[in-house]
């Protein structure tokens, strides 16, 4: 999992993940997205463009986190090495349009 979790780290852009909180125990990477440049973050609409757009699912924050989880996705990096790479590679080449 530390391979999966290096892939997502060192491939997706800063403005997409963050201050991620750390994944200690988990296989999650909870990342925050209120650095990119949408003008209210909103993790809910973000993750069903993913979903519908790069199709890419993960789960939005608010249904960890009701108060702050609007600024934040999970990811699951507990999928094979290959199928992480071929997310951030999707998740790569649909995110340019929420980067400032």
């Amino acid at each position: 999992y530390r391979e999966n979790l290096d892939i997502l780290t060192s491939t997706l852009p800063p403005e997409f993940l963050g201050e991620m909180a750390p994944c200690n125990g988990a296989f999650y990477l909870y990342a925050d997205i209120s650095e990119l440049g949408m003008a209210q973050p909103d993790s809910i609409a973000l993750a069903e463009a993913m979903l519908k757009d790069a199709h890419v699912a993960c789960t939005p924050g608010v249904d960890f986190d009701q108060e702050q989880g609007h600024r934040h996705l999970r990811l699951s990096f507990a999928g094979s090495s290959a199928d992480i790479k071929e997310a951030s590679r999707r998740i790569n080449n649909w995110l340019p349009r929420f980067l400032k």
